[in-house]
């Protein structure tokens, strides 16, 4: 990516709207990269406000990924031995024991 200093507020908006999108193809990491790399960007006095929506738009969609993936593993977890063969066909590696 080049520097933020060397690009204009409309580039900076074209990045980061693609990154955002680009996080709806199941690329979580993506709106966790846009929100960081414009965080500082978006709350300069000139920029505009598009731009801090996409940033803030894009922390949104990260930690509600956290929050779903984080939920799943724990049900995972938990139940994975009660679901039967359910359970066994989701696991990569059947760990052993119960």
């Amino acid at each position: 990516m080049p520097k933020l200093d060397k690009l204009t507020f409309d580039e900076m908006l074209v990045i980061s709207k693609k990154m955002f999108y680009g996080g709806f193809a199941f690329l979580p990491f993506l709106w966790l990269v846009n929100f960081i790399y414009f965080f500082g960007q978006a709350h300069r006095p000139t920029a505009p406000k598009q731009l801090k929506q996409y940033v803030y738009m894009s922390l949104a969609g990260c930690v509600l990924w956290f929050i779903a993936l984080t939920t799943w593993y724990g049900v995972y977890v938990n139940r994975r031995s009660s679901w039967g063969a359910l359970g066994d066909t989701l696991t990569v590696v059947i760990p052993k024991g119960s």
